[in-house]
């Protein structure tokens, strides 16, 4: 027999299961509300789950401002879908991938510099050079 893990409910003052199955579907137990949700299947791949479980980032707001600005009459298919919260987290990770990608580049072309002075001017031309390429290389560009 399977384990089921059971929460108290203090106005009660018995156990409720936490998942129940009826019906062929699965309901979870809010704990708060002890209102038992439908819980859905969202055809997620486990990459994409844990895609979820992270927040958006810098590069994927940026990309959702993108497409705000330029493609809004697709956000809310995007949104339908899913898209709209698994995107941003895909540019987010291409970004950040790109980025070191660009920045090893940059200092085998350019070995980075000793003084104080050459290693800001060195460090700023680096961060313009990789953020632009980066937002026009990646976070700029139409996703469905």
């Amino acid at each position: 027999m399977r384990n089921v893990k059971q929460i108290w409910c203090e106005e009660d003052k018995k156990f409720y299961p936490e998942t129940i199955t009826e019906n062929g579907r699965t309901y979870k137990l809010e704990p708060t509300t002890f209102v038992y949700l439908e819980q859905l299947e969202l055809g997620l791949t486990e990459e994409e789950q844990k895609l979820m479980s992270e927040p958006i980032g810098h590069w994927g707001k940026k990309w959702q401002e993108y497409m705000i600005e330029n493609y809004p009459q697709v956000i809310p298919s995007l949104e339908g879908r899913l898209k709209w919260e698994l995107i941003p987290r895909q540019v987010d990770n291409e970004a950040w991938e790109y980025r070191e990608a660009l920045r090893r580049q940059y200092a085998e072309k350019n070995p980075r510099p000793k003084t104080f002075n050459e290693i800001r001017i060195w460090e700023n031309t680096l961060g313009l050079l990789v953020d632009r390429a980066i937002l026009t290389d990646v976070v700029q560009q139409y996703r469905d």
